[in-house]
């Protein structure tokens, strides 16, 4: 959809102001701050037709107007210039100079600072599918008690608790920890479960008891239903209370339930990666109307970090966008020396 010169404009202005006042704008306000040569009659007649092709709605406690998703869909394909500042930028490279630090705290420390100067949260998601399977140990731990140690190349470790009846259910454990460690170290989570199959059948064939085995460890060990669920860490959630769309109690509990959603998560991951840059995922989109979620992905080796802020629609996604694209240039960079 093509707008003209005018229209883009003061769809700009809309939008810029209703993010800094979530206050609906009125044609009086943007001829007198911003379109000072133009009548108040002629905004509104601009302001209609951009109401009439669904950029604006009209609220109904004021005669000013506001963006809709529309029009906040049309201002980041069309308008929207990321940026940042040189104050913020000198600010979040206090992080990223120590180089002692690991990748997790850096990113960590960043989106710290991040919350705290456009005071909204963020989620971090760190997918693991493409990590390795790099050890299993067995640690005997009672008289009818084993632990099983599972270590992947991202040094996540899965710890698993066996209890068996007799010491030739201790040996069956025995049996299936070395089958695991000839058959499945360096292989990558995504592809453990086809495998699965025909390492049974091996087990099969030397253990005393393959019902225990079954049960009792692998389905116990292997539920990459869980390993498999990116792992998810909410930062800043204060910030919520802090912003006049969520001063609603039931609101608020929404965007809570929908921060600790993983699939909300892999949803705009899927998005994400398709486009390959920072992008927004509007509220209509995740099923709720009333956030937005600016969102770009980390790329470091085998491990993937989906760096997201959530807010309400009207949030500044200029500011935002621009501090995505530094931290994740910035960490990309320690990440490849």
């Amino acid at each position: 959809m093509k707008l003209t010169e005018r229209q883009t404009e003061i769809l700009k202005i809309i939008i810029d102001c209703y993010t800094f006042s979530a206050q609906p704008v009125s044609s009086k306000e943007i001829v007198n701050k911003y379109m000072t040569d133009l009548s108040s009659a002629t905004i509104r007649n601009e302001m209609a037709a951009l109401e009439k092709l669904g950029m604006l709605e009209k609220t109904h406690t004021s005669s000013g107007r506001v963006p809709s998703i529309k029009g906040y869909k049309f201002y980041e394909e069309n308008i929207l210039k990321p940026h940042v500042s040189s104050q913020i930028k000198n600010q979040l490279s206090k992080v990223f100079v120590d180089r002692n630090q690991s990748i997790d705290t850096v990113i960590d420390q960043s989106v710290s600072i991040m919350n705290e100067i456009l005071k909204l949260p963020s989620v971090v998601t760190t997918f693991n599918s493409e990590d390795l399977l790099k050890r299993f140990d067995l640690i005997q731990l009672s008289n009818d008690t084993a632990m099983i140690i599972l270590v992947t190349s991202n040094g996540m470790i899965n710890k698993n608790t066996i209890r068996f009846d007799h010491p030739e259910q201790l040996e069956d454990i025995s049996i299936c920890i070395r089958v695991f460690n000839d058959r499945l170290v360096d292989t990558p989570l995504s592809k453990i479960q086809p495998k699965l199959n025909s390492i049974k059948e091996i087990i099969r064939s030397k253990v005393h008891e393959y019902e225990f085995c079954i049960q009792q460890i692998i389905k116990k060990i292997f539920q990459f239903n869980q390993m498999d669920i990116p792992k998810t860490n909410v930062y800043g959630t204060k910030w919520l209370t802090t912003q006049p769309e969520f001063k609603n109690v039931e609101k608020l509990k929404q965007i809570l339930t929908m921060l600790e959603d993983t699939n909300v998560w892999k949803h705009i991951s899927y998005n994400q990666q398709n486009t390959g840059t920072t992008s927004i995922t509007f509220g209509d989109e995740i099923g709720n109307n009333n956030i937005s979620v600016a969102s770009t992905m980390i790329n470091l080796n085998n491990q993937k970090h989906q760096l997201s802020v959530v807010g309400p629609t009207r949030m500044n996604y200029a500011e935002v966008k621009g501090i995505l694209n530094f931290i994740k240039n910035e960490i990309e960079k320690i990440g490849s020396k």
